[in-house]
């Protein structure tokens, strides 16, 4: 799914380059900007939970 979304935003990009209808453009920048937000978001409770996993392993390692 994640791979999808990617390939998805990108030819979106490619459209959007390509394109001339101004209407259609602001849809395109539109709909590329939630794609990313969403991956942004992803990324960031990744982390999270990527650092959380890191601090519990010392504090038991420590301990």
């Amino acid at each position: 799914m994640e791979g999808e979304k990617r390939e998805h935003w990108m030819r979106l990009c490619v459209e959007a380059a390509d394109g001339q209808d101004s209407k259609r453009l602001l849809e395109l920048i539109s709909e590329i900007d939630r794609l990313l937000h969403e991956k942004e978001v992803r990324l960031r409770n990744v982390r999270r939970e990527a650092s959380r996993y890191v601090i519990e392993a010392a504090e038991k390692k420590a301990s």
